[in-house]
């Protein structure tokens, strides 16, 4: 069992649908809601993820069900469950183990354009340093204002802000 820590919150009704966690060694888990009924707390399917790839589904390139179905790694896929204030990593999920209840959706891929209301906005350009352990929650943040970042891969890292 993996004791895990809420990074970022993707998508949120009620409670957590879709989010980042990590684990003491610094590895990500994308963590997608699929049982909220039982006693044992919210049951999440997630998997471990690289940032490049966090990046993607954040960026709209990935399609949420293959991040389960298809991971970067063998023996990456959790159980995840959240109860009483902890969240943990309970059980290892081989791929005959996945149900269909707990995969999102075919073709769901995050999207963020509701967020973006002004039709002709203004081009404001703004060079930032990003350290390389906040890239994941400043890209999120670039995603989630409806801004574009030129550059992401280096530690300086440049934004137009809308």
């Amino acid at each position: 069992m993996r004791s895990l820590t809420l990074m970022q919150t993707i998508e949120y009704y009620d409670i957590p649908q879709i989010f980042v966690a990590i684990d003491a060694m610094g590895t990500r888990y994308l963590c997608t809601l699929f049982d909220n009924a039982g006693e044992e707390g919210c049951k999440y399917i997630g998997v471990q993820i690289s940032e490049p790839r966090l990046m993607a589904f954040v960026g709209g390139q990935l399609d949420l069900r293959d991040a389960y179905l298809h991971p970067e790694v063998e023996n990456a896929v959790y159980l995840v469950v959240a109860q009483k204030g902890t969240l943990t990593a309970a059980l290892l999920l081989q791929q005959q183990d996945i149900t269909e209840n707990m995969l999102p959706e075919v073709g769901y891929f995050f999207d963020d354009s509701e967020l973006v209301e002004d039709e002709n906005p203004t081009l404001d350009t703004y060079q930032l340093e990003v350290p390389v352990h906040d890239r994941v929650t400043f890209s999120t943040l670039v995603s989630r204002m409806g801004w574009r970042a030129s550059s992401l891969r280096k530690t300086i890292g440049k934004v137009a802000a809308l």
